[in-house]
Order: C-alpha cells, then structure tokens, then sequence
C-alpha cells in the first residue's frame, strides 16, 4: 500500500454472474491487496478496507469490555471476507456480502478518504437524493472547517 493517497472518486461498474466486481485502480493502488470487505452496520453498503486500517479499525474493537467486544468482533469477522483483487482488478464478494448490499447488477463503489464503498446503484442513488448539504456545511462549521 502507498500511504497517504486518499482514496476518492466515484465509478460505477456492474457485479457479474460470478460476484465478481472491478475494484478502481486509483481505489487498489491506495488499499493495497489484500482487501477486507465488511457490511456497513448503518446503511446497506459495503466498507472496503486495507488490512492496516482494518487493525486500526479492529484495535479499538479490542478496548471493550469483553462481552462487546466478543460479540462485535464475531459479528464483523464472521460477515467480513478477505479478498485479493484478480490480474483485471476484481474481487470475488461472497453470496451474503451481495444480499446483505442488495448488488443484483449495477454498483457504485465511492471513496471515502481511507475506506471505500460498495454500494448497489439504486441504493446510492437514494443516498445522494436523501443528502442535505446544509447538513454537512453546519458538521464542517462545528469542527472550524
């Protein structure tokens, strides 16, 4: 992985009759290979990771009390895969990563800074309909931005 290459942008690809989808070149270069694809636990996409941000992500999984930590990390590590995208850019995602992203052909995968998205293209599309920029703006202004 090249550090510090923020991963960003917008491409729209379709998942074939295998599951298979083409991961950007921009979004490989900045995560790496492998890759941990995980369900978003607050809308239907799906996070792509590199490993180091997953330890990141996992490391403070780690500071909960056990109960919550054992049950957060069963829930993510049994739903997770970790896939290494193919000589043409694709990974293969498993069957209940597809359902769990309701993906029946055309998706979105969008960067997110240090993670991306996978997102079928009606569900992004109810994303970017449902986003209020005055929202955001007011976000920005609390944090001096």
């Amino acid at each position: 992985m090249i550090p510090n290459i923020p991963i960003t942008g917008t491409y729209k690809h379709n998942l074939d009759s295998k599951n298979r989808i083409f991961i950007p070149a921009k979004h490989r270069e900045a995560l790496g290979s492998p890759l941990v694809v995980f369900p978003s636990i607050r809308d239907r996409s799906l996070k792509v990771y590199s490993v180091e941000e997953w330890r990141a992500f996992t490391e403070k999984i780690e500071t909960m009390v056990a109960k919550e930590r054992e049950q957060v990390l069963r829930y993510y590590n049994e739903n997770s895969d970790t896939l290494t995208p193919d000589a043409q850019g694709r990974i293969v995602l498993n069957q209940n990563l597809v359902d769990y992203a309701v993906l029946t052909g055309g998706a979105v995968i969008v960067g997110c800074g240090k993670y991306a998205e996978i997102w079928s293209a009606e569900e992004h599309e109810k994303l970017k309909a449902s986003t209020n920029v005055d929202d955001i703006r007011a976000a920005l202004e609390r944090l001096g931005l």
